[in-house]
């Protein structure tokens, strides 16, 4: 996650994943001045929900004031609504922004995000996840209702579904036939449809669920053990945990937990 004023930040062309998914989320409030989102008509002050798909450059006035928020795909790929948002879009914009019925709940959670940020309490982060959680709800009521009886809906419903899934039993499943079973589909439909529509395939959205838990769990004050991650992650024992982390990130789980806390 990043938090820049909007002086300092620029929108740059973000690299979308093949497929058509989202490798960030940006959320800018604006206070004062205007944007021109991709030779867009200029935009007023608001809040703007930015897909990393949006291409071409974000032009600020001179006098801009507000704030950019940036949730990197690691932080933000196991909450199932940012597939959601960014898949079905504003009728596939770039772009899109906040109504005014929803506008004064999301500056509460950014503000809450803000603190949380700024601040050095234990599990900030997974407070930030919450917050967010609650935000992208809020988002997703600016969207008109998704239609029906359509292949491409199905799909998204399939990759939803699946995202949801994944968040409430990473520890528990960790193969995609686990998953599959539960949405009454094949591995192969599974993997192909998480791969059209995200960009990756549903062993690689276990992978990383499973490694972004690990990493969250590294940098808690709590100081866990390796067993301890270990038994809360699900794997049998700590050797067993530290083959998968290694095979998964090409890194010691040892030696990574020992960098983080260099770096604290």
């Amino acid at each position: 996650m990043q938090l820049q004023d909007v002086p300092a930040f620029r929108l740059q062309p973000l690299p979308a994943r093949t497929g058509g998914a989202s490798n960030e989320i940006q959320l800018v409030h604006l206070t004062q001045g205007a944007c021109l989102f991709d030779q867009q008509p200029p935009a007023a002050e608001g809040l703007y929900f930015i897909r990393s798909a949006a291409s071409g450059e974000g032009a600020f006035s001179r006098d801009a004031k507000g704030h950019a928020f940036t949730f990197t795909h690691d932080f933000i790929h196991y909450i199932p609504l940012v597939y959601e948002l960014c898949l079905l879009g504003a009728a596939g914009k770039p772009v899109l922004r906040v109504d005014n019925l929803q506008r004064g709940d999301v500056l509460q959670l950014l503000r809450l995000i803000r603190l949380e940020w700024e601040s050095d309490r234990p599990y900030r982060l997974d407070m930030i996840r919450d917050y967010l959680k609650i935000l992208l709800r809020q988002i997703a009521r600016c969207l008109p209702a998704p239609r029906t009886g359509y292949s491409a809906d199905r799909k998204t419903g399939l990759v939803r579904q699946f995202i949801s899934l994944l968040d409430q039993q990473f520890i528990l499943l960790k193969k995609v036939t686990d998953y599959a079973s539960h949405l009454h589909v094949t591995a192969n439909h599974l993997n192909t449809t998480l791969k059209e529509l995200t960009g990756v395939t549903a062993s690689e959205h276990i992978r990383r669920r499973i490694l972004s838990e690990a990493r969250m769990l590294a940098t808690h004050k709590e100081n866990y053990s390796m067993k301890e991650i270990a038994y809360h992650l699900g794997f049998e024992d700590k050797s067993h945990f530290s083959k998968y982390f290694k095979n998964a990130s090409g890194k010691n789980f040892t030696n990574y937990k020992k960098e983080l806390s260099m770096e604290a």
